[in-house]
């Protein structure tokens, strides 16, 4: 079942130090840390449009619509089963270690949080992150539904697209927090920059050697003239697209020129291998990451003081949190049979006790066979 696709590692370092900028906000010793709250003020105007931005130019054209639905379900949604039933095991686990007095209803509300959960369409009480990995998800689906509709060679398709943007409309303006679908617009409007600059530079550009193009110096030259500019005419320069706080306007110009400024540094950073292979392979664990940072925040503050200013400890614990995830995502990968449930099948080198597992009669009832096994 594995592939073995060649990845654009430019695209792999970027959205590596997309999703490390990603998780430092978490941390309560951020405030304690001026330089580290005014870098964090610039760079959230790039750190998730830069990772949504390569998802929608890695956005696949080999596979129909009812198929790429299939593989996003197996390869996000998934995943993000097996993380909400983990996390909860993992949180009880953690009350019953620090706590003093243990109370059996307070257990059966984590375990309850599950299904509430569902019903209320978000995770937030088990990990508030896991917005990001289910707006990705529907804005995916979305720019595919978008193209299919786009590629339909009937005038049914005018008034199929009029609706698709109705709908996006909709969504924009009354901002409903049902399992994250105020998040579809922006998402998807990223996704489609993405996908459509792959367009345009594999006809123009010739492909991903444009990254490569010293004349991407500009990028960066325009990110800062154009965010001081902004700021000094007291423009509000705080894109935040976890807030809901973006527009189409001068912000979401402003973000792509910190996309193409961070994919522009990254063709230097490959180029140090010790740090291109971290950074990649925190692009490769990115939505472990994004899983079990705040679980292993929440365990460091049991342990220190993650609030009174001692820089050299926070640093070494803030690092650490993003190797830990890493090695919960090496690791994790050689369980055999649970593994099942958080990664991808593509990505499995499957055992012979797996396919079996897959090809019994209730499994492979539930497995599309779009995913399923040949």
């Amino acid at each position: 079942m594995i592939q073995n696709k060649k990845r654009i590692k430019i695209f792999d370092v970027a959205k590596g130090i997309s999703i490390i900028l990603m998780t430092m906000s978490r941390y309560p010793f951020l405030e304690t840390y001026p330089t580290l709250i005014s870098f964090q003020n610039v760079a959230i105007i790039f750190k998730m449009p830069t990772f949504i931005f390569i998802s929608g130019y890695l956005l696949s054209d080999r596979l129909d619509f009812k198929s790429f639905f299939y593989h996003k379900v197996d390869g996000l949604i998934k995943p993000l089963i097996g993380f909400l039933f983990s996390l909860t095991l993992l949180n009880i686990i953690l009350y019953l270690v620090t706590s003093d007095r243990i109370i059996l209803h307070d257990i059966l509300q984590y375990i309850l949080n599950l299904p509430r959960s569902f019903f209320h369409g978000s995770f937030d009480v088990v990990n508030v992150s896991f917005w990001f990995i289910t707006a990705l998800f529907l804005g995916q689906i979305c720019l595919k539904g978008f193209l299919v509709i786009s590629n339909l060679k009937k005038p049914f398709n005018y008034l199929l697209l009029s609706i698709f943007f109705i709908v996006l409309l909709i969504l924009n303006a009354i901002k409903t927090k049902f399992y994250w679908s105020e998040y579809i617009p922006s998402f998807f409007t990223y996704l489609f920059l993405g996908y459509g600059f792959k367009k345009i530079s594999l006809r123009f550009f010739n492909g991903t050697s444009f990254f490569y193009n010293k004349k991407m110096i500009l990028f960066p030259i325009l990110f800062l003239i154009s965010y001081v500019t902004l700021y000094e005419l007291n423009f509000d320069v705080d894109l935040n697209l976890a807030g809901l706080h973006f527009n189409y306007h001068y912000l979401l110009i402003l973000s792509l020129f910190g996309v193409f400024t961070i994919i522009y540094l990254c063709s230097f950073i490959e180029k140090i291998p010790i740090l291109n292979s971290v950074l990649v392979y925190c692009s490769k664990a990115s939505f472990f990451i994004l899983a079990y940072h705040i679980f292993i925040k929440d365990v460091f503050s049991t342990m220190f003081d993650l609030e009174t200013y001692n820089p050299l400890l926070h640093t070494f614990l803030f690092f650490l949190n993003i190797v830990l995830c890493c090695l919960i995502y090496m690791l994790l990968k050689r369980v055999t049979i649970v593994r099942l449930l958080f990664y991808p099948l593509k990505t499995i080198e499957l055992k012979d006790i797996e396919i079996k597992l897959l090809k019994s009669k209730y499994i492979s009832r539930i497995i599309p066979k779009e995913i399923s096994l040949a």
